[in-house]
């Protein structure tokens, strides 16, 4: 698996509108993206932190530009990126089966 951390520091003025936007524009995107594990949105008071999943880093960045499209956007809205981390995840969790 890959994964791609981006916090942001949210404008909090803007955060109900980026999240509406979302569900109509990235959130369908992102779910029909070729690789897709998961998204996760994680607020901590004005830092939201986006933790996204793919199979293998070919497939992340198969869906970048799109990805890039839509953080274009959120700067636009004013949610500044704090930082951003990727990479081959080294350990996965899931409950035993």
């Amino acid at each position: 698996m890959y994964t791609i951390i981006e916090r942001r520091t949210a404008n909090q003025a803007r955060v109900q509108e980026a999240l509406e936007l979302a569900q109509t524009e990235f959130f369908p995107a992102i779910q029909a993206g070729d690789g897709f594990v998961g998204f996760y949105l994680v607020p901590d008071g004005d830092l939201f932190t986006a933790i996204v999943v793919w199979e293998n880093k070919a497939k992340a960045d198969a869906f970048d530009p799109t990805y890039r499209a839509w953080t274009k956007k959120l700067d636009e809205f004013g949610h500044k990126v704090e930082s951003e981390n990727q990479g081959d995840t080294v350990v996965a969790l899931e409950p035993p089966r």
